[in-house]
């Protein structure tokens, strides 16, 4: 079982409505569009929600074209990798970037953004990576944060790829104006989408010129959604699927999906404890949906043992690629398969030590029947 921060394993209803073409002009499809929508400004309390045939990544690229110009003034809050990667892209758009860098041990605190902006009034815009999948830490208070950036009157701009879905993400009621994520993580759906969940603000209207990419220009993406239709041809089995999976989590709810996920975290960190894991983060900054550690043996050497117990688990990325490991906990992972990885874990690192299902808390429990594909 793949335990990675995605793609993530799907159920077999999501795999099958996967293999599905269709005219991406027809009725059909665009009721597809209008369900998916629907679902998703319902899940991220937002105004409209524009999907793209492409990857988190694009998600990420297109908010980050579409929502700024050349020259513009941007803050920038980075904990690792994916907070990295984006500054890169902010800065290719032609912006000034300035940064806050903070490492794993770290948290952003309230008025950290009002006292850079106090000095730095040239700043218009804020961007933030919600979980980094990096290294297993997340802007645990994000909704504060956002408030503070909003009164300051800043755009607040969020890369929640991979916290979408699995922890409380409230585009208008947390001032955010647009946030960006995929398909294939928190969702539980196939890889194929970039999805871009936009606030009251900009609904109807984004600020960009015509000096991006068409692909990645939101008011074109938006005119389009206006009739329930994209304005390329896209992945038409990707948007079924995602529709299945939407279904799948509006019958779950989306509450407890965050409490499933924050349930099988802390039961996983709790009982790597003691174990000689390292656990990269802490209680301010603890990712619900990765959970990083350095391994009491060699990175290699605990990626092959768990392979061979059935658990696909990715390595560090960067300047940690040999140092830790990264479980995923998206989607629809629940109590027993961590039970499942903690027990090939500790045969992995030759520890007599076996935990039975019925340790695994209340909430940890799948309560759909929704089983992934193995």
């Amino acid at each position: 079982m793949m335990l990675i921060p995605g793609p993530v394993e799907v159920p077999d209803s999501v795999l099958k409505s996967s293999a599905y073409v269709v005219n991406h002009r027809s009725r059909e499809f665009r009721e597809i569009v209008e369900k998916s929508e629907y679902l998703l400004n319902k899940f991220g309390d937002c105004s409209r929600s524009v999907m793209t045939t492409g990857s988190g990544t694009t998600a990420v690229e297109s908010m980050i074209y579409s929502f700024t110009e050349p020259g513009e003034n941007i803050l920038a809050i980075t904990f690792g990798e994916f907070g990295n990667r984006m500054i890169e892209s902010i800065e290719r758009r032609g912006c000034r970037v300035n940064v806050i860098r903070k490492n794993p041990d770290s948290f952003l605190k309230e008025g950290e953004i009002e006292s850079f902006v106090s000095t730095h009034k040239e700043v218009t815009s804020l961007f933030l990576v919600q979980n980094e999948t990096g290294n297993g830490t997340s802007i645990r208070n994000l909704e504060e944060i956002c408030r503070e950036g909003k009164k300051l009157g800043l755009k607040v701009l969020v890369d929640s790829v991979s916290g979408f879905g699995a922890v409380p993400l409230k585009i208008n009621q947390w001032g955010i104006d647009a946030a960006a994520t995929c398909s294939q993580k928190g969702l539980a759906s196939v890889p194929g989408l970039g999805i871009v969940l936009i606030g009251r603000d900009f609904s109807d209207y984004t600020p960009a010129r015509k000096s991006i990419p068409q692909y990645l220009d939101l008011n074109i993406s938006l005119n389009f959604l206006r009739k329930h239709e994209t304005p390329y041809t896209p992945s038409t089995g990707s948007f079924n699927a995602l529709n299945t999976a939407l279904r799948i989590i509006d019958a779950e709810t989306l509450e407890n999906r965050w409490k499933r996920h924050h349930a099988n975290a802390d039961f996983l960190r709790q009982n790597l404890s003691g174990t000689g894991a390292e656990i990269l983060g802490n209680d301010s900054n603890y990712s619900d949906t990765v959970i990083a550690f350095r391994p009491p043996i060699p990175v290699s050497d605990m990626q092959t043992r768990l392979k061979s117990s059935g658990f696909e688990i990715a390595r560090g990325m960067g300047d940690l690629s040999d140092k830790i490991v990264r479980v995923g906990n998206l989607g629809i992972v629940d109590g027993e398969t961590i039970v499942g990885f903690l027990n090939a874990y500790y045969n992995a690192v030759g520890l007599k030590r076996k935990i039975d299902i019925s340790d695994a808390p209340e909430d940890t429990k799948l309560i759909v029947n929704e089983k992934p594909v193995l």
